[in-house]
């Protein structure tokens, strides 16, 4: 409890810094107009302003970017996904809802991927409105039921329901990281990904068997999945050596 709070507290710090931030930028494009009255009206300059910023990293560039390029891309979707809730809350539309829920899946692969699990499952826990309390296969329930109430395609939600999952995995909690997966799969069985990192749970809980299994099913969808590849012939190996072990005679 105490480090979700610390994490908690260390993504709201995050947010508010962004908000001041976009603040600040506003009062200066407003002073800039206050002295040039030829200038365009504020919301003119606001929306150039935002032209002229380099684009919002996606979920391609993320997979792609170094630990530097990633905390560069951090601080850029957080004031993006700031900026959308700000405008959700003045105008709704079923776009900006897709936008929100768009923009807080890449920050949560993102905080992932610089191996901060807490603070990306509170983005998506704030973004889809998960009720406290409520985690494994119940809260990735929730991501896809409101994934669908905010009008995104049906890929988006089951995204933010594996993420979940990989949030949970990567914090410690396997039955809540197994239980998210699950759901995913009754959704959608051709997941490969939800089902690679069942296979990574099993055979990190010692579940050799049904973690090859597993394996197979993802190279079947996959079959030049380096990790998938990997695991199993360290699998295989593994068996081999066994088979060995049993065939030595017993000393006498």
């Amino acid at each position: 409890d105490g480090a979700a709070k610390d994490s908690r507290t260390r993504f709201l710090n995050m947010r508010d810094a962004a908000a001041l931030s976009r603040r600040l930028i506003g009062t200066g494009l407003a002073s800039v107009a206050r002295r040039s009255p030829s200038r365009p009206p504020i919301s003119r300059l606001a929306r150039l302003s935002v032209c002229s910023v380099a684009r919002v990293p996606t979920a391609e560039d993320v997979r792609a970017y170094s630990p530097s390029e990633l905390e560069a891309a951090r601080l850029q979707l957080v004031a993006a996904l700031d900026g959308a809730e700000h405008s959700l809350a003045s105008d709704f539309s079923v776009e900006a809802a897709q936008q929100r829920t768009h923009l807080a899946r890449v920050l949560a692969m993102t905080l992932l991927r610089l191996g901060s699990p807490l603070d990306a499952e509170q983005t998506i826990v704030d973004a889809l409105g998960v009720p406290r309390g409520v985690t494994g296969g119940e809260a990735a329930r929730w991501c896809r039921a409101r994934g669908g109430d905010a009008g995104c395609s049906s890929e988006a939600p089951l995204e933010m329901a594996f993420l979940l999952g990989v949030c949970y995995q990567k914090s410690g909690r396997t039955r809540e990281a197994l239980a998210a997966f699950e759901e995913v799969l009754r959704e959608s069985e051709g997941h490969w990904r939800a089902r690679y990192h069942t296979a990574l749970l099993a055979i990190g809980g010692g579940r050799h068997d049904e973690g090859e299994a597993a394996l197979r099913r993802v190279l079947a969808c996959q079959p030049e999945h380096a990790g998938s590849l990997s695991l199993l012939a360290r699998l295989e190996e593994r068996q081999r050596a066994l088979r060995n072990e049993l065939q030595v005679p017993a000393c006498r």
